[in-house]
């Protein structure tokens, strides 16, 4: 054999065992002796809700396995596009679910691929096709949960109308079938957080009643003799702000993920960042079955015995929750407030307690170079004050926002309110065709839940609301306009659109910009809600302007 032959020969023998320890380190031998994992979701549960609740089976669970408290979701943070991600391992542009009307075959994304039942492949699939005579339970409270899987491929696939009927109907077939697989949603505390609001006492007691399921569900596990062979898995599919989700901040997008069981480290905080589309990779990893090429989630390794966490090659520090600026949000309101003839006294706790609190007051992002919170302290101007914790050992928290705006009773200052039943809306309708039934004055582009409410026809929480007002300009130049609300809205300067946030959703923010000249300007601000809860903020940004909700004393009744 000559020399080149020889290099050939050892190059391709290199290459073979190169290969071979690619796909090795790919499947990676799977923990022993897990033959059933029991997936408990609870719609709706935050990671903060379900850290101020009392959980005590949860508790334990978090005591005697694993966590991850910062899971985030897909966007949008809706039911089925979360639900979906964390049955098939992939996101919303793989599976091509992209909202709660999405129905088997009726798609406004295709997925990248379908299996012979139409569908992106799903782990109850994966686990059919190499486990076939396993038992599969697919058990679960809201309906359009089922949507979201193969059907006819779990042996028991039900829907029950309450939350304590589905969790007795997973217990039971626990404990009588001794299932390899199964998933279960609860709904009740998402139906809470949509009637009371996110963080309200009846929502953090709806979460405390899903405990009590997970309860069920460890003393079946238990009462069926298969504890020590089994691993229990805790979800969520978003979390909530004030009475709705679908949008994109921390409180919507923030979860947590609790494994418990065989071969489950004890008491340990997962640090790698997990997604919703991780859950299938790691129930496939525990039961020692491989997933489709087409999944890209991967399995929560570190949180099982006998792995060993590899060195991330970059510094990466989690985010976690900001510090509370004067209690922070209560439901849909922005921290901080409107304060008429009087100071504003700024408290600042970090979401963590022992945590260091920088703030600023000049809208500038805060870093440990900032002023550090020590003691409550007055502001006698509108001012936008800026928040981040920093733990002892590095880690960080997001900004939070306080926005402060402080007026001086003036009769000049001003918004013209009207106000509007409305009828099957799902955008905004046209207002000049409409008979607004009700007009008052408000101090700034606001909605008063109360005041509506006492409006509303019995029966019918569709409305809307025209804001007419005159919004001063002090310096010319470019000026960003925002707008957060549930449901849709627009706003017009000079009679001319500049925001569009139209359509029925959650609280989401949309923005513009147009130039404007010193002096006044007709701000129009027209709002719709679709039914359910409702909010409506409008922001602005500009020369020397930080964003922030538009002060009461730059609008006026009048333009002179």
């Amino acid at each position: 054999m000559n020399n080149i032959k020889k290099t050939n020969l050892l190059f391709y023998i290199c290459l073979l065992f190169c290969i071979n320890g690619a796909y090795a380190q790919e499947t990676e031998k799977a923990p022993a002796g897990i033959k059933h994992v029991f997936v408990v979701g609870i719609d709706a549960m935050s990671t903060q809700g379900m850290e101020k609740a009392n959980t005590p089976n949860m508790d334990y669970m978090i005591k005697n396995g694993s966590i991850c408290r910062s899971v985030r979701t897909v966007i949008p943070s809706s039911s089925s596009p979360n639900w979906s991600s964390m049955l098939t391992g992939a996101g919303v542009e793989a599976h091509g679910v992209t909202s709660n009307d999405w129905r088997p075959g009726n798609y406004s994304i295709q997925p990248v691929g379908v299996t012979e039942y139409g569908l992106f492949p799903t782990i109850v699939d994966v686990v059919r096709k190499q486990l076939p005579t396993d038992k599969i339970g697919m058990i679960y409270q809201w309906s359009g949960f089922g949507n979201l899987f193969e059907k006819g491929v779990a042996n028991v696939d039900k829907s029950y109308e309450t939350e304590i009927g589905t969790a007795e109907a997973l217990a039971e077939y626990i404990r009588t079938e001794k299932p390899t697989f199964t998933f279960t949603q609860l709904d009740d505390v998402d139906h809470c957080g949509h009637t009371y609001g996110h963080m309200t006492e009846k929502y953090l007691k709806a979460i405390e009643d899903a405990d009590r399921c997970v309860g069920m569900v460890l003393k079946a596990v238990k009462d069926a003799g298969i504890e020590d062979e089994s691993l229990v898995i805790i979800v969520a599919d978003h979390g909530g702000v004030g009475y709705s989700h679908g949008g994109e901040s921390w409180e919507e997008m923030t979860v947590p993920f609790i494994l418990c069981g065989r071969n489950i480290k004890k008491g340990f905080e997962i640090q790698q960042q997990t997604y919703m589309f991780d859950v299938a990779p790691t129930i496939a990893y525990a039961l020692g079955i491989d997933v489709p090429s087409a999944w890209y989630g991967r399995p929560m390794r570190s949180a099982f015995e006998g792995v060993k966490i590899k060195t991330d090659p970059i510094v990466f520090r989690k985010q976690s929750y900001g510090p509370r600026i004067n209690g922070g949000r209560h439901l849909f309101e922005q921290a901080g407030g409107l304060f008429v003839d009087k100071e504003a006294v700024v408290t600042i706790e970090p979401y963590h307690k022992g945590d260091k609190v920088y703030f600023t007051t000049d809208g500038s992002v805060p870093t440990k170079q900032s002023s550090l919170y020590q003691a409550p302290f007055k502001l006698d101007k509108s001012t936008v004050v800026k928040a981040k914790a920093y733990s002892a050992n590095g880690d960080q928290s997001i900004v939070s926002n306080g926005y402060f705006r402080i007026i001086h009773k003036n009769p000049k200052n001003g918004v013209n309110v009207a106000f509007y039943q409305g009828g099957n809306w799902n955008s905004l309708p046209s207002f000049k065709d409409e008979k607004s039934e009700s007009r008052w004055t408000a101090d700034e582009i606001h909605v008063d839940n109360k005041q509506i409410a006492g409006l509303l026809r019995p029966g019918n929480s569709i409305f809307g609301l025209v804001y007419s007002t005159f919004i001063q300009i002090d310096e010319p130049g470019t000026y960003h306009f925002f707008l957060q609300s549930d449901d849709g809205s627009k706003l017009y300067i000079d009679g001319s659109k500049v925001v569009d946030d139209d359509g029925a959703h959650g609280l989401i923010e949309r923005e513009g910009s147009v130039e404007l000249t010193k002096g006044r300007h007709a701000l129009t601000v027209e709002f719709f809600n679709a039914g359910g809860g409702f909010w409506i903020d409008a922001f602005y940004q500009g020369p020397g302007i930080p964003k922030q909700i538009i002060p009461a004393d730059k609008l006026f009744k009048f333009r002179k």
